[in-house]
C-alpha cells in the first residue's frame, strides 16, 4: 500500500513537472511564433497586413487618448468597445510603442478643468454629440465626445470616431463608424510617422479656381499633414517629381497656345509628369453652364461644350468627358427663386434644381465607400474608352432617374414650371468620376521630332518617356465639386456645405479620399473596404418569445449542472462500489 502511494505521488509530481515544462516551452515558442486567431466570418477583430507592418515598424511611442467613455447607450458602448478592440490589435503588433487611455470629459469634477478640456477638444476638431438616453422612468441628455487624439514625436492629430451620414439609421451609422476605425487610426499614425509629408500641387495658369474657392480643402489638407502649394505651370519648364500629386481644379482657358512652337508645351509638361509616375486629380467641366450667367439672363443661358485642348490626352489615358449636362430628378439640390413681391421685399421659394445632382456610389471602392451623397453643379457624363492595360472604376454616378442633355442647348428656369416626366429621365447611373489605373501611354508617342527628343534628353526631368510605370489618376467631370461656396465677406464655407439649405455633403471627404488614394503607396486606404455585417434581431419575434428565452437562459444552465452532479455521483458509485 505504502509503495503504491509513493509511486502515485511520484507520477503526479512527474505529470505536474511535465505540464509546467510544456507550458514553459509554449510560452518560449510564442515569443518567436506569434499569431492571433479571429474566428468571425468577416474578420472583424483583425487588422490588415499594411496596418500590421506599420505598427511593427514604429520607432517611438504613439499615445492615443480616446474621449468616449462613461455611461453610454448600447450603440456608443459598441463603438467604444470596438475602438478598444482595434487599439488592442494595434498594440499586439506595435508592442510598447502603442499606448492608449480612455477618458470621460464629463467625469472631471472640477468645473473649470472640464470646460477647458471641452473647449480644447472642440478647437482640435473633435465634434461633440448630444446623447439622449430614454428609460422607462425618465430621459437623460449628456454631451459626449466620440473622438480621439493621436500623438507621436510631439505632433498630434485628431480622429473623429463617429460618422455623420445623411439617410442612415443610428444602427447603420454606428456600424459604418466601427468599419472605419482601423483606417482612421492607421491613417493618423501613418501621417504622423512619415518621414516627409506628401506634397500636393494645385495647378495654376489656365484660369483654375481662385485662392478663396479652394481655401478650405487646402487648409484641411495642411491640417492632415500634407504640404500644399500652388504651382504655376507657365513659370516652370516642367512639373517636378517632388510633387506626389497635382490637382487641376476647373481650368477655364485652353491648354493650347497660338504661339508657334509652344502650342502644347503645358500639355507636354503634364503628360511627361504622368509618364514619370506623377498622379493627377482632374476636375474639368464638360460644358459652359454657369449659374451666375443664368441668373442675369431671364431667357436662359445658351450652353456649349467646352474645349480646353486636353480631350486627346484624356482619351489616350482611357476616358472622354462628354459635352453634355446631367439632370437628376431623384436626388438634387434646391435653389431659391423669387416668386413674388411682398411690399418692398421679394418673396423667395426653394425649387429642386435638376442640374445640381447629388451623386452616389456603389460602395465597392475605398474612395467612395460609406460616403454621403456628393453635390455636383452642372456636371457632365464620362465615357470610358477601351484601353488595354488600363483599369477603370466608376467612383460616382447619378441615380436611376437621370438624363444627359446634349449641347449646344439652352438652360433656363422654365423647366421648374411643372412636374418632370420620369419617362424622359431614363438614363440610369451616368458616370461622373472615374479612377484609372495602369501603365499610361504618352499622348505624344510617335509625334515628337528627333531634334526635340535630343534636346529634351539633355535635362533629366524633361527626358521624354513613352509609357508610365504603374500609375493612377482620377477624372471628375465637374470642376465645381472641389469649390467652396464663398460668403459675402469673401471667406469660404467648408467644402460641401450648401448655404441655401444648410446641409453638409460629402465633397470634402470624397476629394480627401481621392488625394489619399493617389499618394498612398502603403495600402492603408484599402482598410476602408472592411465589412462588418449587421445581424439584427427581429424585434417583433424577440418580444413575442421573450419569456421563452428568459426561461431557457435561466433554467437550462441550472438543470445542466444538477444533471451533471447526479451523473457524476452515479458514475463514481458504480466504479468504486464494492
Amino acid at each position: 500500500m505504502r509503495g503504491n502511494t509513493l509511486t502515485n505521488r511520484k507520477d503526479a509530481v512527474l505529470r505536474l513537472a511535465l505540464a509546467l515544462l510544456i507550458l514553459l516551452l509554449l510560452n518560449v515558442a510564442g515569443l518567436f511564433f506569434y499569431h492571433r486567431f479571429d474566428l468571425t466570418a468577416e474578420k472583424r477583430y483583425s487588422i490588415s497586413p499594411a496596418t500590421k507592418k506599420m505598427a511593427k515598424e514604429l520607432k517611438d511611442i504613439v499615445t492615443i487618448k480616446v474621449y468616449l467613455d462613461g455611461e453610454l447607450n448600447a450603440g456608443f458602448t459598441r463603438l467604444r468597445e470596438s475602438t478598444r478592440n482595434t487599439l488592442d490589435e494595434l498594440r499586439a503588433y506595435g508592442g510598447g510603442n502603442i499606448e492608449y487611455t480612455f477618458i470621460d470629459p464629463m467625469a472631471i469634477e472640477n468645473l473649470d478643468e472640464r470646460k477647458a478640456l471641452i473647449t480644447d477638444l472642440i478647437q482640435r476638431g473633435i465634434k461633440p454629440t448630444n446623447l439622449t438616453t430614454v428609460s422607462n422612468s425618465d430621459s437623460k441628455e449628456q454631451l459626449i465626445f466620440p473622438g480621439a487624439t493621436v500623438t507621436y514625436g510631439g505632433r498630434e492629430m485628431p480622429v473623429q470616431l463617429l460618422e455623420n451620414q445623411i439617410g442612415y439609421s443610428p444602427v447603420e451609422i454606428i456600424n459604418n463608424s466601427v468599419i472605419l476605425l482601423e483606417y482612421k487610426f492607421a491613417n493618423a499614425i501613418k501621417k504622423l510617422t512619415q518621414y516627409r509629408p506628401p506634397r500636393i500641387g494645385f495647378l495654376k495658369g489656365h484660369g483654375e479656381l481662385g485662392a478663396v474657392e479652394v481655401a478650405d480643402i487646402q487648409n484641411t489638407l495642411q491640417q492632415l499633414h500634407y504640404e500644399v502649394k500652388d504651382f504655376d505651370i507657365n513659370a516652370n519648364y516642367y512639373i517636378p517629381d517632388r510633387y506626389d500629386a497635382i490637382v487641376i481644379a476647373k481650368p477655364q482657358a485652353s491648354f493650347i497656345y497660338p504661339e508657334k512652337g509652344k502650342e502644347e508645351i503645358n500639355k507636354y509638361k503634364i503628360d511627361q509628369y504622368i509618364m514619370h509616375g506623377g498622379k493627377v486629380l482632374w476636375l474639368v467641366d464638360g460644358s459652359t453652364a454657369d449659374m451666375d450667367s443664368l441668373r442675369t439672363n431671364p431667357t436662359g443661358q445658351f450652353v456649349q461644350a467646352t474645349d480646353y485642348g486636353i480631350d486627346d490626352m484624356l482619351f489616350k489615358y482611357g476616358v472622354r468627358i462628354n459635352g453634355d449636362i446631367l439632370q437628376d430628378i431623384n436626388l438634387n439640390l434646391s435653389i431659391p427663386l423669387v416668386v413674388g413681391q411682398m411690399g418692398d421685399a421679394p418673396q423667395t421659394r426653394m425649387f429642386p434644381w435638376y442640374y445640381f445632382p447629388l451623386l452616389v456610389s456603389d460602395n465597392s471602392h475605398p474612395i467612395s465607400r460609406n460616403l454621403d451623397p456628393v453635390a455636383a453643379f452642372f456636371a457632365s457624363s464620362i465615357d470610358t474608352i477601351k484601353n488595354p492595360g488600363i483599369s477603370k472604376k466608376i467612383l460616382l454616378h447619378t441615380t436611376q432617374n437621370a438624363k444627359a442633355q446634349l449641347t449646344p442647348s439652352r438652360v433656363h428656369f422654365g423647366i421648374l414650371q411643372g412636374k418632370p416626366n420620369p419617362a424622359y429621365y431614363n438614363q440610369p447611373e451616368l458616370p461622373v468620376a472615374v479612377l484609372l489605373e495602369g501603365k499610361f501611354e504618352s499622348v505624344y508617342k510617335n509625334r515628337m521630332s528627333a531634334e526635340f527628343l535630343a534636346a529634351s534628353d539633355t535635362i533629366e526631368n524633361l527626358k521624354y518617356q513613352e509609357q508610365s510605370p504603374e500609375n493612377k489618376m482620377i477624372v471628375i467631370a465637374d470642376g465645381d465639386m472641389i469649390r467652396s461656396e464663398v460668403r459675402s465677406d469673401s471667406t469660404a464655407y467648408p467644402l460641401g456645405y450648401y448655404p441655401y439649405t444648410r446641409q453638409q455633403f460629402a465633397n470634402k471627404d470624397f476629394i480627401l479620399n481621392c488625394i489619399e488614394y493617389l499618394v498612398d503607396n502603403n495600402g492603408i486606404l484599402e482598410t476602408r473596404n472592411k465589412e462588418v455585417k449587421l445581424r439584427l434581431l427581429n424585434s417583433v419575434k424577440a418580444e413575442e418569445q421573450k419569456l421563452q428565452w428568459q426561461l431557457i437562459n435561466i433554467v437550462a444552465p441550472i438543470f445542466f449542472i444538477i444533471s451533471f452532479g447526479f451523473g457524476w455521483n452515479w458514475w463514481r458509485k458504480r466504479k468504486f462500489a464494492r
